[in-house]
C-alpha cells in the first residue's frame, strides 16, 4: 500500500494485527542512511588523481632511466602526501548528516482504543498520533482533529513563523506542534517522508569539481606537456650530437623528470591543511581539503537566514525594571545557572526559570534585585511555554515566545 492510500482510520485506532501487518510491509519508520564510501576508497583516490598520477609517472621514468634513488624519492613523495591528504580528509568529514537526529525517538499513538508511547520506528502507515505543544512530528501525517493547533515548519522550510492547519492539511516529518492539540493519521513513514525525499535531493547530488581541482587538473596536463616536449627536444638534440640512441633517450628521460615539480604536490597539500585548520578556528567547518580555496575566494554568501546563520532560537538579552537595565547572557531555550554578579542572588534558585545568567550593569548593578525576582516569578506563572530536552537539544514547548 503506497503512502497516502490507507483506509480512514477509526478513532480507536489501528488493531495490534494491522500494526504488525504493516510494519512487516513498509519495514521501520526510520531515515534511510546515505552509504558512504569506505575508506580505502578514499585513500586508493590519493593515489590515482590526475595530479598524483603524473607523479607515478615520473617515478616510472626515473627507474627506466636506471636512477632508482629519483625514483623511491618521487614515490616516497606520493606516499606521504597521499596519507596527510587522507588523514587530514576524514578528519574533516567527522561532520555526519544531521537530519536523523531531526526526527524524535518516541510517538503518543491511540492503538485499539489505548494511548500508547511507542518507538518512533513503530510508527505505521494508518496509526493514529496525538498531538499536544512541544511534540516533534515522527512521520508525515493528515491532520484529522485540530484545536487550536499551531506547527513550526522552520526544520524544512526555513520560514520562522507558525502555521495553523486545518482538517485534512499534510503535516511533515521532523516539524514541532508548538501549541494546541490535535490527532492525526500517518500517511508515511521512513523513506517516503518529505525529509527523506530531502535527504536523498542531497544524496544524490553530484558535488561539483572545485575550481581548485579544475586548475590543479590544467596545470598538470600543462605540465606533462612540457615535460614530453623538454625530453622529445633534449633527446633529438643528442641524436644531432652524435651520441647513441640507448644514452639519449636515459639522458631525455632523465630531463622529463627533473622538469616534474615533485615539491609542488605535499606544498599545495599542506598549505590547505593548515588553511582548514585555521578556519575551523573560526568556526568554519570544511568537509573537503579542496573547499578550502574556494571558501577562501568567496566573497558573498547568499542563503537562508532561520535555521541556517541564526539558530532559530529566540533568546532574551536585556530586562528594564524599575531599579535600572540588566543583561542576560543568551543561551537559547538552554537551562543555565545564574553568572555575573548581582546584590544577593543568592535569593535566587539556579534551577529555576529565572536562572538564566543575569548580571546587572548601569542602574540596574546596584539596584535591587527583588525586582527582577518577581518580574521572573510572573513571567514563570503567566507563561504556557516550558522546555524539554529532545535528543541532547532544548527546545520550545508551547509558544516559543513564552518559552
Amino acid at each position: 500500500m503506497a503512502s497516502g492510500e490507507f483506509p480512514q482510520t477509526a478513532a480507536r485506532g489501528l488493531s495490534d494485527a494491522e500494526v504488525v501487518g504493516r510494519l512487516e510491509r513498509d519495514g521501520p519508520n526510520l531515515l534511510p542512511v546515505a552509504k558512504q564510501p569506505s575508506a580505502l576508497r578514499h585513500l586508493l583516490a590519493e593515489f590515482t588523481h590526475f595530479f598524483a598520477a603524473l607523479f607515478w609517472v615520473a617515478a616510472a621514468l626515473a627507474f627506466i632511466a636506471g636512477m632508482p634513488q629519483l625514483g623511491v624519492a618521487v614515490i616516497v613523495v606520493i606516499t606521504i602526501n597521499a596519507l596527510f591528504a587522507f588523514f587530514e580528509q576524514r578528519r574533516a568529514e567527522h561532520a555526519a548528516e544531521r537530519l536523523r537526529s531531526m526526527m524524535p525517538r518516541r510517538a503518543t499513538v491511540r492503538r485499539d482504543g489505548q494511548l500508547l508511547v511507542i518507538a518512533a520506528e513503530d510508527l505505521v502507515i494508518g496509526d493514529r498520533v496525538l498531538l499536544a505543544g512541544g511534540d516533534q512530528l515522527s512521520a508525515d501525517c493528515t491532520l484529522d482533529v485540530v484545536h487550536s493547533l499551531a506547527i513550526d515548519v522552520s526544520s524544512l522550510t526555513g520560514e520562522s513563523r507558525s502555521e495553523h492547519p486545518e482538517v485534512g492539511d499534510a503535516l511533515f516529518g521532523g516539524s514541532f506542534v508548538v501549541e494546541g492539540e490535535g490527532e492525526a493519521i500517518v500517511r508515511a513513514t521512513g523513506a517516503d517522508t518529505r525529509l527523506a525525499g530531502i535527504a536523498g535531493l542531497t544524496r544524490r547530488a553530484r558535488p561539483p569539481t572545485t575550481p581548485l581541482r579544475r586548475e590543479l587538473d590544467r596545470i598538470s596536463r600543462v605540465i606533462a606537456l612540457m615535460a614530453v616536449s623538454v625530453g622529445v627536444v633534449f633527446f633529438l638534440i643528442a641524436l644531432l650530437v652524435g651520441t647513441p640512441a640507448s644514452d639519449g633517450f636515459l639522458f631525455a628521460v632523465g630531463v622529463t623528470v627533473a622538469v616534474v615539480p615533485s615539491g609542488l604536490l605535499p606544498a599545495l597539500t599542506l598549505s590547505l591543511a593548515v588553511g582548514a585548520q585555521r578556519m575551523v578556528a573560526r568556526n568554519a567547518l570544511i568537509r573537503n581539503l579542496e573547499s578550502v580555496e574556494t571558501l577562501g575566494s568567496t566573497t558573498f554568501i547568499c542563503t537562508d537566514k532561520t535555521g541556517t546563520l541564526t539558530r532559530n532560537e529566540m533568546a532574551v538579552v536585556a530586562v528594564w525594571t524599575a531599579g535600572g537595565t540588566t543583561e542576560v547572557s543568551p543561551s537559547g531555550y538552554e537551562p543555565r545557572p545564574i553568572s555575573g554578579s548581582i546584590p544577593n542572588a543568592a535569593g535566587l534558585d539556579a534551577t529555576s526559570p529565572e536562572s538564566v545568567g543575569l548580571r546587572g550593569t548601569g542602574a540596574g548593578a546596584g539596584g535591587d534585585p527583588s525586582d527582577l525576582m518577581v518580574l521572573a516569578t510572573f513571567a514563570r506563572e503567566c507563561s504556557t511555554g516550558r522546555i524539554a530536552e529532545i535528543n541532547g537539544v532544548w527546545h520550545p514547548q508551547g509558544d516559543p515566545m513564552e518559552a
